[in-house]
């Protein structure tokens, strides 16, 4: 919980729903940073100290074996579930000691298979990626002719090839993570108002289908192109890794592929996202799963529902304010335009006096007589 990526933001995502749907949840990390206090601003209980965590739970969900084996000493009766957050790394494993772990959930085929493939046998369920929906948003449309694009998430490792390749076209391309080198945004749908195409791979292009954008994959591990319905499914399948297809993308493939946006790519994406990756719909799903092993829950006191409900009046204020400082800034870039645009006016009227004084002088009239003389003449 340093900095924001895929693996924090799934934690802060089920974590709020599960407070909305009037469930405790507690999120541990050992290591915590600014994302760890954005969540907290959302009105999350985090800790880095197992020590502060509750005295039991009903069920465990961890995301590497850094601390699945940590969790699973301190409550040795709770259901724990595993989710593979990625491939790349032996961590991003469950622990492959029977019994460990009761369960595996996977986004993807991709790890639906390395979740078979594993020592340690568990059922293994396919949901996929939560997005909210609620926060995720369109904040205008995209062009009918794309002008900027953005590269988005803690990668970036193509983004010298795609500003090049569409550069070239007129293209304006930014990028926005980690790969920046500046500090993330957390407030996605703000960070894409007046993008056309966003390039990335796994959980950042769902969030920026979700944002209405065109979405390109494309990353550290190779791409696969453009999201469209048609290839949705298998894209979706591969975890939008880039990695779905034998296509191999370079400078001269961007540039072809680019020739094929269309602006209606950015309301399909928003209603895919919509119909199969609502946060909700993922934790209801998880929950029907999870509720038949686990224990009923204790039945929450009166205080303890006020104190829910608290945090989560907390949490929409605090998202009210923050739009509030972003319509602010709107207004004022909205404020700097129109003064720019107006100095324009300004200047191209004191232009057009200019040039109708200039006419009236004798040397414009000489000036004239003498071109139309030149064209007579043929000179």
């Amino acid at each position: 919980m340093v900095e924001v990526g895929g693996t924090e933001v799934h934690l802060v995502t089920l974590a709020d729903h599960l407070r909305r749907l009037g469930h405790e949840a507690v999120i541990y990390s050992p290591e915590l940073g600014p994302y760890a206090d954005y969540a907290r601003r959302r009105g999350l209980e985090v800790t880095s100290q197992l020590s502060e965590l509750p005295a039991d739970c009903d069920v465990l969900l961890s995301q590497d074996a850094l601390v699945a084996y940590d969790l699973a000493e301190r409550y040795p009766r709770a259901l724990h579930v595993f989710r593979i957050c990625g491939d790349v790394f032996d961590f991003q494993l469950p622990p492959q000691q029977e019994g460990v772990v009761d369960l595996v959930v996977v986004l993807g085929d991709r790890y639906a298979r390395l979740a078979e493939g594993g020592g340690a046998k568990a059922p293994v369920i396919r949901l996929r990626i939560p997005v909210d929906v609620d926060l995720r948003v369109p904040v205008g449309g995209i062009r009918n002719g794309p002008r900027r694009a953005v590269m988005l998430g803690n990668y970036g490792y193509r983004f010298d090839w795609v500003r090049s390749a569409w550069g070239e076209h007129g293209i304006e391309v930014e990028r926005v993570g980690a790969a920046n080198g500046s500090r993330p945004r957390y407030d996605v749908a703000s960070a894409l108002a007046g993008v056309d195409i966003v390039v990335a791979k796994g959980r950042a292009a769902v969030d920026a289908m979700a944002c209405g954008r065109a979405v390109y994959v494309y990353d550290v591990f190779g791409g696969d192109g453009w999201v469209t319905p048609d290839t949705y499914p298998a894209l979706e399948a591969d975890h939008f890794a880039g990695l779905a297809t034998d296509r191999v993308i370079g400078p001269a493939e961007l540039a072809r592929d680019l020739a094929e946006y269309d602006p209606g790519m950015g309301i399909t994406n928003r209603d895919l996202v919509v119909q199969h990756h609502n946060a909700r719909d993922h934790v209801l799903e998880l929950l029907s799963v999870l509720g038949v092993h686990s224990p009923a829950a204790a039945r929450p006191s009166s205080l303890d529902e006020l104190g829910r409900l608290a945090k989560l009046q907390w949490s929409w204020e605090h998202l009210a304010r923050e739009l509030r400082i972003e319509e602010g800034a709107l207004h004022q870039r909205l404020a700097e335009a129109e003064a720019e645009a107006a100095d324009g006016r300004s200047e191209a009227l004191a232009l057009e006096q200019e040039l109708e004084e200039l006419k009236g002088t004798r040397a414009w009239r000489a000036a004239t007589r003498y071109w139309r003389l030149k064209e007579r003449l043929g000179w």
